[in-house]
């Protein structure tokens, strides 16, 4: 047992029921949580209820043990696919500044900034389905920018622009909850050692 994880994991459902029962009955203008011109009170709590729910399901995983240098295994680094990926990145991020000078040169009257967004998150996104079907463990970064870009596109188009950091937060906090099944798949890390 993680007692750490399972301590903060209390704490932090605690003070997330603490605010959500101040946000039930305090007047709105009482509690204030600015994001962008909005007060929304509710933001603190939520994200505080799922830190806290993460922070107790990986309290029962037995802690690291340590290893020392003898047993410490490296993954073999390998050339082959060090280079491919390198060429897949290549394409990738060139794609995305071929986009990004697009959105700078053509005029929002003619087409929309969500559509731009759309298609830098389809650019990364799509440059981790090709790492993924070629054997290469796949970027967080970039996978967490593609879903953040798409969505952000998809909520600009429907004019949903408050919602902005809603979905920034609901994406990182799923991301978290799924950390440890991308991690035992080991789909995530490193492009040059190859998946399992």
């Amino acid at each position: 047992m993680n007692k750490p994880n399972l301590i903060w994991g209390v704490i932090c459902l605690v003070i997330a029921g603490g605010l959500a029962v101040a946000n039930l009955t305090l007047p709105p203008e009482d509690l204030m949580f600015q994001v962008g011109d909005q007060n929304m009170p509710w933001v603190p709590p939520v994200v505080l209820a799922i830190l806290g729910f993460i922070l107790l399901a990986n309290s029962n995983q037995k802690g690291e043990e340590k290893m020392d240098e003898q047993t410490k295994v490296e993954k073999a680094v390998d050339p082959e696919k060090a280079a491919i990926n390198k060429r897949f990145e290549s394409v990738g991020w060139g794609l995305f500044l071929i986009m990004l000078g697009g959105f700078m040169f053509i005029p929002d009257t003619t087409v929309s900034k969500g559509f731009w967004s759309i298609g830098i998150g389809l650019i990364f996104l799509g440059l981790n389905a090709v790492r993924y079907l070629n054997g290469i463990r796949m970027s967080g970064f970039t996978t967490f920018l593609g879903i953040l870009s798409l969505l952000g596109g998809i909520v600009q188009l429907l004019g949903w622009k408050s919602m902005d950091g809603a979905f920034f937060l609901i994406i990182l906090g799923a991301y978290l909850i799924l950390k440890p099944w991308f991690e035992k798949r080991q789909l995530f890390g490193k492009a040059e050692q190859s998946r399992p």
